[in-house]
């Protein structure tokens, strides 16, 4: 798989974009996907063991992204998760 560079994504918005990298935003959606089930597991505890599991399948799946925008990535769809799980349990 591969994976959009910093200028790829640049050159696709009209420049007032305010986040850094951009290209994170592109496989965004598909890296949520791959998460959710080890996010919404209830046998997985939700420690520090799961967040470099997490991250390591990833990587895996995008070998294109440097490791500090699988943390980045990693940290984003956690805080998704949770944002996404308050407002289901309402």
């Amino acid at each position: 798989m591969t994976v959009p560079n910093d200028k790829d994504s640049t050159s696709r918005y009209d420049g007032n974009e305010r986040r850094t990298r951009p290209h994170l935003r592109d496989v965004f959606e598909e890296a949520y996907r791959i998460a959710f089930p080890l996010l919404d597991s209830k046998e997985i505890d939700h420690t520090a063991g799961q967040t470099h599991f997490l991250r390591m399948v990833l990587h895996d799946t995008f070998p294109g992204l440097h490791l500090q925008d699988v943390a980045i990535l990693s940290v984003s769809i956690e805080r998704v998760f949770r944002e996404r799980s308050k407002t289901e349990a309402r």
